[in-house]
């Protein structure tokens, strides 16, 4: 997949997904048992896949008091690898967005990798992270972000196809909230909220390796970055050193006064040279 990554986000199709399995981790055994996506463009629905996945297991009791997916229900459902054809063409050329994306290409990927295909590697975004990031809630999930954007959750959560329409009414207002604050390019919200993924690393890779350059030969950049206060600002900085901090790759900087700051890479959205 060919990808501008100066492009308008919404000017791609986006796929908003939500999976309904039978618990929280798929490596010591949870199954899929319900997938529900849509494919949206220039904010119009155009398509939309929607199963129920047998999960080769029962359902288990605390699993079932949240979607209410019961086992009777699942028994004439497709497995899983009667349905990844299918799937992986929906999902082909797209940009993949889900609330906590991370949990839910992850139980796609393991599935995919039992059949031995090749993993998914579109470009993912995560809404938690993007409502986390300039939302001051208690909580963070769906339903909480929702209420506070007074969208109707109709009671109707748990439900993969409901909480894919749900996820990508929240995304809409996040979305205008990002244009405010002159963040609309796909690269801009990779780098923020991209899963870690091939994509993502490439970026990230591609950043590194331009700012050791300049810390090497110590030239100036040109940085602008989405600061803590969530305001675009551009510096004129000399770079310092690249370092971690917990699992955050930062950079270390001069800027325009004598003092040192720091910036975690993934908030820098451009550096060049001044």
């Amino acid at each position: 997949m060919a990808i501008d990554l100066n492009r308008i986000l919404e000017d791609f199709d986006l796929i908003f997904i939500d999976l309904e399995t039978t618990g929280l981790d798929v490596v010591t055994g949870d199954s899929i048992c319900e997938i529900g996506a849509f494919k949206i463009r220039q904010r119009k629905t155009v398509d939309k896949f929607h199963s129920l996945i047998n999960p080769k297991k029962d359902v288990p009791k605390e699993a079932y008091q949240i979607h209410k997916i019961s086992n009777e229900e699942l028994k004439k459902a497709p497995y899983f690898e009667e349905i990844a054809d299918k799937l992986m063409s929906f999902l082909k050329n797209s940009i993949i967005c889900a609330y906590n994306v991370g949990f839910d290409v992850g139980f796609l990927n393991h599935h995919l990798k039992d059949m031995d295909y090749i993993p998914l590697n579109n470009p993912a975004i995560d809404i938690l992270s993007m409502a986390r990031d300039v939302l001051d809630l208690s909580r963070y999930n769906l339903e909480a972000t929702a209420k506070f954007f007074n969208i109707d959750c109709n009671g109707k959560l748990h439900r993969a196809l409901e909480d894919a329409v749900l996820a990508y009414e929240v995304f809409k207002r996040l979305a205008d909230i990002f244009k405010e604050k002159k963040i609309q390019k796909l690269g801009e919200f990779l780098s923020l909220y991209g899963l870690n993924n091939e994509i993502f690393a490439a970026g990230e890779n591609k950043k590194v390796s331009f700012i050791k350059e300049a810390i090497d030969n110590k030239s100036f950049l040109r940085l602008r970055y989405f600061s803590s206060a969530n305001i675009i600002r551009d510096e004129k900085a000399i770079p310092l050193r690249l370092f971690r901090e917990n699992k955050n790759l930062c950079l270390l900087y001069q800027g325009p006064g004598e003092n040192s700051s720091r910036i975690r890479l993934n908030r820098i959205l451009e550096a060049e040279h001044a």
